[in-house]
């Protein structure tokens, strides 16, 4: 492997204020996205294939944003092409909070685009995160927290990360978030200009949401053979932004390739099966 990830230590015998404390000294240890992070132009190259809706979508957001906060927000992390290809930028921009469902590839996509290009992940209380597919995405594990906050409230890890790293995923074990709570961690996002991502639970106020199923495989012969492709339905749809659906599929690669690689699905080939009881890695 590249690189290994880095594990903030055990939390789960110190109280809540050593806790904090050891969060804090660990990601004091770690450059700062603003010091160390490539920089991105303001207006990415990325020309949205409906320009005039999701331009009047975008300039909507820009208009609640306030100015100080609208310089650092503005600019954008990168995303995996299923991503891409469906929101209004290209990218995600600093300051959004995002629900990530369904199949797993996505979030290991987004977390592998986001350290690729130089910037540092959390993740929360994700102890079952595929870390090999990350790095065969092309991801960078040397930029990537992991963080078991035990039995304590696994938001109060994610607010202490969002004040210096990038991109902060956190489960909420399956509960819905107070609006109050919600409310207090969307703003410290905003201000900070991170990008905060919930999986397996509910926050109101979100920005996005972002579901994926799998439709196909591709490998599999009469029920026998290995998996070579895996064909993911994604929609996004969040405030201001229409529903978009888009197919892509996920080849892993074959001889003398390196790497997994995104394609857009427009017909599905013969040998492409439709997914029913069959339980694979996503």
């Amino acid at each position: 492997m590249a690189g290994t990830a880095d594990t903030i230590p055990d939390l789960t015998t110190l109280d809540k204020a050593a806790q904090l404390a050891a969060l804090r000294r660990s990601m004091a240890a770690i450059p700062g996205r603003r010091d160390h992070a490539p920089t991105e132009p303001d207006e990415p190259s990325f020309t949205p294939p409906q320009p005039h809706a999701w331009a009047a979508a975008t300039e909507g957001d820009e208009r609640a944003l306030s100015g100080p906060v609208r310089s650092r927000t503005l600019k954008t992390l990168p995303v995996p092409m299923p991503l891409s290809e469906l929101l209004p930028r290209g990218a995600l921009a600093r300051g959004t909070a995002l629900s990530i469902a369904g199949a797993g590839s996505i979030l290991v996509g987004l977390v592998a685009a986001v350290t690729a290009a130089g910037h540092h992940v959390a993740l929360v209380g994700q102890p079952k995160f595929g870390l090999l597919s990350v790095h065969e995405h092309g991801g960078d594990l040397s930029r990537i927290a992991m963080i078991d906050p035990g039995q304590a409230d696994p938001l109060d890890a994610a607010s202490i990360c969002l004040d210096g790293l990038d991109l902060v995923v956190t489960t909420v074990h399956g509960r819905d978030v107070p609006p109050t709570r919600a409310r207090a961690l969307l703003a410290r996002n905003r201000t900070h200009a991170g990008i905060l991502a919930i999986t397996d639970g509910r926050m109101p106020g979100l920005d996005l949401t972002i579901s994926s199923r799998p439709v196909g495989y591709g490998g599999i012969e009469q029920g026998r053979g290995r998996i070579r492709s895996i064909t993911l339905e994604t929609t996004v749809h969040g405030r201001g932004i229409t529903q978009r659906t888009g197919r892509y599929t996920l080849t892993a690669p074959t001889f003398g390739e390196h790497g997994l690689r995104w394609t857009p699905a427009v017909v599905y080939a013969a040998a492409e099966h439709r997914p029913h009881r069959l339980a694979v890695a996503q």
